[in-house]
């Protein structure tokens, strides 16, 4: 193999395929990010392949200006530090590497603790409180990107907010947001992008499209599945798109119980007609194969297992994210794990410290960037 007489350094040069087996040998995502700072040619090679999300946690030191990143693949707490305060403050979104934050004055800010920027958005007019909680930011349910703002100012920001799960949406640069009008009892519970269309679902899985230059719905699916406690869009990297719905253990609704806990989830796969964008088929599934969905507070993800041969395949990962029923009192947020469709078993993925209880955020998936 020939060297470039340049002054860069030689694995700048080594080949394509070669930086591709390093890349699949690394089994936790901050070692990636390392490989792709290492020089260009390894930073392109990084952001070609898969990111695998990391959990946002309380750091090891019990540092309150910083958290840590938990890594499920090899199941430890990453000495990188991230300056996020952790005095009680909820992420409320997590989308490209961003998190979302309610401030006292019910404003939203975006926040990239690997870039330390920060966006802030304007004040939400409409917005109803909660006094029964730890203060505004609980209010806003979920927060969603359309793109990394950092490298699209045409970004739009997508709210779900309310006693009634409202939407609420924007784009960088505009000065107020604006508000969707829909009818009583339809709360909605997750947004998604998906092939430049905004999706939303509610909790009996009605799904709509929103066209955001007119602030127009339009109804893919009717409300004809029973309520669920969540409901979640995916989409997968090879365009298929996904409803999971999210139940809870009934004996865990009990009075007695402090906390309501995840007993299963649903799939459903989702066919949508080319013209119409309506679903013309809804089909109920056992079997993602390879790949792994992580739900909670964040933007969906999916990711295929065969990237990340320590990640479970054909399973959720989720994180506690029902805000409005006992939320994270008095135990701390506990109802967290890997539901395995094909034996609907249950397990940890990561077992939060018991001094941070009372006072701890819940924690929320992030992907890092390949800078």
């Amino acid at each position: 193999m020939a060297i470039s007489s340049t002054s860069e350094s030689d694995w700048a040069w080594l080949p394509t395929d070669l930086l591709d087996s390093i890349l699949h040998k690394l089994a936790s995502p901050i070692d990636m990010v390392r490989f792709g700072a290492v020089c260009k040619s390894w930073g392109t090679a990084a952001r070609q392949g898969t990111q695998i999300p990391m959990l946002l946690v309380p750091s090891k030191d019990d540092i309150e200006k910083a958290r840590s990143l938990y890594s499920i693949t090899d199941r430890t707490i990453s000495d990188v530090t991230l300056p996020v305060p952790y005095n009680r403050r909820r992420c409320c979104g997590s989308s490209f590497g961003w998190l979302s934050f309610v401030t006292n004055t019910s404003s939203i800010h975006l926040f990239n603790p690997f870039r330390n920027k920060k966006i802030r958005l304007p004040q939400l007019q409409k917005l109803r409180f909660y006094t029964r909680m730890s203060g505004k930011q609980y209010t806003v349910k979920k927060v969603t990107l359309s793109s990394d703002p950092a490298e699209d100012s045409n970004c739009l920001v997508v709210a779900i907010f309310g006693e009634f799960s409202d939407l609420v949406f924007m784009k960088l640069g505009d000065k107020s947001w604006t508000y969707v009008e829909h009818e009583y009892g339809h709360l909605f519970s997750d947004v998604l992008y998906y092939k430049g269309q905004v999706l939303a679902i509610d909790h009996r899985s009605e799904l709509i499209s929103l066209d955001v230059n007119t602030n127009k719905k339009n109804v893919l699916a009717p409300q004809d599945l029973e309520h669920a406690y969540q409901t979640y869009l995916v989409a997968t990297s090879n365009g298929d798109l996904f409803l999971l719905r999210r139940f809870f253990d009934e004996d865990s609704l009990s009075e007695q119980i402090p906390q309501s806990i995840t007993g299963y989830f649903t799939v459903h796969k989702l066919v949508l007609d080319d013209e119409s964008g309506r679903v013309v088929e809804r089909v109920e599934v056992k079997n993602i194969g390879d790949d792994a969905f992580f739900v909670g507070d964040n933007q969906s993800i999916s990711i295929s297992t065969s990237d990340f041969p320590y990640c479970q395949p054909n399973s959720i990962y989720y994180t506690d994210d029902y805000i409005f029923t006992r939320p994270y009192f008095p135990d701390g947020a506990i109802d967290m794990g890997i539901f395995n469709l094909k034996d609907r078993s249950i397990r940890l993925h990561y077992k939060p410290n018991p001094s941070h209880k009372y006072y701890m955020p819940p924690p929320i998936w992030i992907l890092l960037p390949m800078l």
